[in-house]
């Protein structure tokens, strides 16, 4: 297997250490909640049965575990490079908790019109034209794809400095570009230039 893959292995089984000690990589196989009579003398007289956690874990370390590799095979479909890669890619960007890290924001399906995938940056720049990134608070046109400098003020003469990366990142108005070159995807604000969605990207 790849390092990519051994190293998130070894992430998940140290979280699962803390809850059964088990590991399955299709997924979990015990029931989380199951149905128990219910103990306590005033509920009974409204409920005769009680919902149960049934086991130590507190998260489904398992089943998100089969949800990156499905993901990671996902994207080695669509963009025609080893799932193995994508991983190792992953792997050796992440530098906080798999399970924080591995999520739709940060891996989207690759569907049209939701991710754009480049073959080099060369070709994703070139796509550009130069002509700027609407920013998705003040909706100036921003030289930055991550930071607004667009100099547009917002609220009491301040002026917007929206950032991609924050607390809420780009308020669903931007893009998640992919470059194959670089095995890296990300978030940015809308280039100008794709606004009528007038882009060679998949």
């Amino acid at each position: 297997m790849s390092k990519g893959y051994e190293s998130l292995v070894e992430a998940v089984k140290r979280d699962c250490a803390h809850g059964e000690g088990c590991f399955n990589p299709n997924g979990c196989d015990k029931e989380f909640f199951i149905t128990v009579p219910e103990d306590n003398q005033e509920l009974r007289k409204h409920f005769k049965t009680a919902c149960k956690h049934n086991v130590k874990c507190f998260h489904n370390y398992c089943d998100k575990f089969k949800w990156v590799i499905d993901r990671a095979k996902h994207y080695g479909e669509k963009l025609n490079i080893s799932w193995g890669s994508i991983l190792d890619s992953w792997e050796e960007m992440r530098s906080y908790s798999w399970n924080n890290y591995y999520q739709e924001a940060n891996q989207p399906e690759i569907k049209h019109g939701k991710v754009k995938v480049f073959e080099t940056v060369d070709d994703l720049t070139n796509s550009f034209n130069g002509l700027g990134f609407r920013c998705p608070r003040c909706n100036g046109v921003s030289s930055s794809p991550y930071e607004c400098d667009s100099g547009k003020e917002i609220e009491s003469g301040k002026k917007c400095d929206w950032k991609v990366y924050g607390l809420f990142k780009d308020m669903g108005k931007g893009v998640f570009v992919y470059v194959k070159d670089q095995l890296r995807g990300e978030t940015i604000f809308i280039p100008v230039a794709w606004e009528n969605d007038q882009v060679d990207g998949d």
